[in-house]
């Protein structure tokens, strides 16, 4: 083997290498763009705010059948009243809310309880507020008794019972 071919195939050989190596490298710098975003505090505002949505659904649902099992046809006006008793389709930890008024963020309260002339419990309202405005949620959710889940992009509980922009 001549000395002139062995050079040139240890620059082919590092010229490779170099190849392979920038590949790599420009590899891992992607991924250091793309992996913060993916689990970043953006999702996690997003998954809280699914959350918060999925929670009012199920107060919404727990009222009704509160109201079914109760002579008086009358709403809950505490978060804890509706926790079921018996056979549950909820795992104990999605209904940690009700008793704690917190979850995934969020802080959630019954109120307006208003009562007929027979003193019956005929409406609520629930609201589902960010425990950490911009970090935890940025969006107020709430319902009544009619069912409709409303939000406020500012965060707002009274806003967003007095707009009443439908969650789409």
């Amino acid at each position: 083997m001549s000395p002139d071919n062995t050079h040139g195939r240890i620059r082919t050989i590092l010229r490779n290498s170099l190849f392979v190596t920038c590949g790599l490298l420009l590899a891992a710098g992607l991924l250091l763009l793309i992996v913060p975003t993916l689990d970043g505090a953006h999702s996690r505002r997003l998954a809280n705010e699914a959350a918060a949505v999925s929670k009012l659904r199920t107060v919404l649902t727990l009222q009704d059948q509160y109201m079914a099992a109760h002579a008086g046809n009358e709403f809950a006006c505490e978060l804890p009243l509706l926790r079921p008793v018996g056979r549950q389709n909820f795992s104990d930890y999605s209904l940690e809310f009700l008793t704690a008024g917190f979850q995934s963020g969020y802080k959630f309260s019954l109120l307006s309880c208003r009562s007929d002339a027979n003193r019956a419990r005929v409406r609520y309202q629930v609201t589902a507020v960010p425990v950490e405005p911009g970090t935890s949620g940025v969006r107020a959710f709430c319902a009544d008794e009619g069912g409709v889940i409303w939000y406020d992009a500012e965060g707002s509980p009274t806003s967003c019972l007095a707009s009443r922009h439908p969650l789409e």
